[in-house]
């Protein structure tokens, strides 16, 4: 552990807005948790003291040196599982590699990681290409001028993908029932992760019915394919497959049911929402900037010439990548994470309390003025070779950084790439007039009302 120590009487306690008894700011962020956030950075500075939620000092840390600090340089001291957040992410995912610590976290990394490698990925191109065209098919039959919500739609498409690939099940006659069993989830985990006072998810208030519920229908799903897949002869190329297969390479031990269970639930959440909520806001943002959209048309038809793109065309769709990634700056799936801090630290110039929580918001630290010129604006030449190498490392961090940096980043670029490039060459997706779009800060970084758009064919479709 690499605690900092006293140099000079110069540390001090952040700055902070003003709090309330026992809860501290929270009932300020509960209004406009992202909003709250980001004013509470802008005004008061690199790290910010949020009062005490409890027993616990919280503090929002922004700035890049200190977002790598915490996540890298010292993350030994910095205890994901013990906050807030995962005590609830628990209840979904279980002990697995997204949300375990110390020596469990590492074997599962060490099992889960070739699983991941680029070779793999690659393989499931053709997977997310043939869900991708069936979508475009379905987007095809829609009445010109009707509104449709993409973000459903997008949801549905990765949500096949993640089903396919994961388990090598045609999604058509599970889709419905899972999509079902999602909602109910996203909406108890959401409504809860920034509530400081709850019920046990034990006491039968409707609410917990319905989240236990929807847990036991993706359970049974999860659960009865692990059986027959080890029951029955099928040979598959799927992750599951792979999980079955693993076996650590320390030890030899291979993952018991309820590991695969915690693993697979987590890959297929991960999988789907994360990146459909991007995309989602990739095309409203497209939609508001003509000239980006002309730029990425014109990259799309030089590199793909109307084709359906392969692996290796993604390396020549630069721009297109930069679009994702600026997207993911403004509208970062996963826009606040916690940490714990487990002794006495100091981070900048100022003490840090043991046992204090960490917010970590990589919407706030994508948008300081300090790294970012005109925050606000869409501009994804800002993620050309040479502005990334000119910024600090941890000015953008959408998939998280130091050793728990997304193991499933470059099946998320590459899902994303691929649908973009693959309906860009058929529609124009227009926001619907006067449809209202607000930022909703829960599980992940959604659309409050949907993203309501009209689709538009192009002529070289």
């Amino acid at each position: 552990m690499v605690t900092q120590t006293i140099s000079s009487p110069t540390y001090k306690t952040p700055p902070g807005p003003p709090g309330y008894p026992f809860v501290g700011c929270l009932p300020k962020m509960l209004q406009n948790p992202l909003q709250f956030l980001m004013n509470s950075a802008l005004e008061y500075g690199d790290v910010v003291h949020m009062g005490a939620m409890g027993r616990q000092q919280v503090y929002l840390v922004s700035h890049p040196d200190h977002v790598k600090y915490v996540l890298q340089e010292n993350s030994q001291n910095y205890a994901k599982v013990k906050g807030q957040t995962f005590k609830e992410l628990k209840n979904i995912f279980g002990e697995s590699l997204a949300v375990s610590e110390g020596e469990r976290w590492r074997r599962q990394r060490r099992l889960m990681q070739p699983s991941f490698h680029r070779q793999r990925i690659e393989t499931l191109v053709a997977v997310m290409t043939e869900a991708i065209s069936q979508m475009i098919k379905e987007w095809r039959s829609t009445e010109r001028g009707k509104p449709f919500d993409v973000s459903l739609s997008i949801r549905e498409v990765t949500q096949k993908i993640a089903l396919k690939a994961l388990f090598d099940v045609d999604a058509d006659s599970k889709l419905k029932e899972l999509i079902g069993a999602w909602d109910p989830i996203y909406k108890f985990v959401s409504d809860r992760l920034l509530t400081p006072f709850k019920f046990p998810v034990e006491i039968p208030i409707p609410s917990h019915r319905r989240f236990q519920e929807a847990m036991l229908k993706l359970n049974t799903f999860i659960y009865d394919t692990i059986q027959e897949r080890k029951q029955g002869d099928k040979q598959s190329g799927d992750l599951l497959s792979m999980l079955l297969d693993a076996r650590d390479e320390e030890s030899g031990d291979s993952m018991s049911d309820l590991e695969l269970r915690n693993e697979i639930i987590a890959m297929f959440i991960g999988g789907f929402e994360t990146s459909a909520t991007v995309l989602a806001w990739t095309w409203y943002l497209l939609s508001k900037h003509t000239s980006v959209e002309r730029k990425l048309d014109a990259e799309i038809a030089e590199v793909l010439g109307g084709r359906t793109p392969t692996f290796e065309d993604l390396r020549h769709l630069k721009y297109t990548r930069m679009v994702v990634e600026e997207t993911m700056r403004l509208y970062p799936s996963v826009w606040l994470s916690t940490r714990t801090s487990l002794e006495t630290d100091f981070i900048g110039n100022y003490r840090i309390p043991a046992q204090s929580s960490i917010l970590l918001s990589p919407f706030v630290t994508h948008r300081l003025p300090s790294f970012w010129n005109n925050p606000e604006g869409f501009d994804p030449e800002r993620f050309a070779p040479e502005q990334v190498a000119a910024r600090p490392r941890y000015a953008y961090y959408p998939f998280g950084g130091g050793s728990r940096y997304c193991i499933g980043d470059t099946y998320a670029m590459t899902q994303m790439q691929l649908v973009i490039a693959m309906v860009a060459q058929k529609f124009r997706l227009n926001l619907f007039p006067e449809h209202p779009v607000e930022r909703q800060a829960g599980f992940t970084l959604r659309s409050r009302y949907g993203m309501l758009m009209t689709l538009e064919s192009k002529s070289a479709s």
